[in-house]
């Protein structure tokens, strides 16, 4: 019988009330694809989050790998693992992996990460 007070599942409960495999089930999490929380050595996946994946809600603050983020701006991960380790764009370290949300990266692209642009406009009409 199914605990229904629980508010969150495991990755195999996930991957069995998907009806995928639990490596394709830890692949989804670890990708952002589904909300998720590590706690410690293991993944808590909100009921809520289930939910909102099926109805095409699905996490709207989608998250990047270093791989992904250095593809994006095509530069060499190294670049990339420097510029998250400045602070240059937000990320979140968990484990021994980078995550990097999707905001993070349009903001900055956006310039709205660093006000060197408008300070060197500034100077030069000082």
């Amino acid at each position: 019988m199914e605990n229904d007070k629980r508010l969150v599942w495991t990755v195999e409960e996930l991957a069995e009330r998907l009806g995928i495999g639990l490596s394709t089930a830890y692949e989804v999490v670890n990708a952002g694809t589904i909300r998720a929380r590590q706690i410690n050595r293991k993944w808590l996946i909100p009921k809520a989050a289930l939910a909102e994946y099926l109805d095409g809600r699905d996490n709207p603050a989608r998250v990047l790998t270093m791989d992904e983020l250095a593809e994006a701006l095509g530069i060499h991960r190294n670049t990339a693992t420097a510029m998250v380790q400045a602070g240059t764009i937000r990320a979140v370290r968990t484990g021994r992996t980078w995550k990097i949300p999707m905001s993070s990266l349009d903001e900055y692209l956006a310039g709205r990460d660093n006000p060197m642009p408008r300070a060197k406009e500034d100077a030069d009409k000082g």
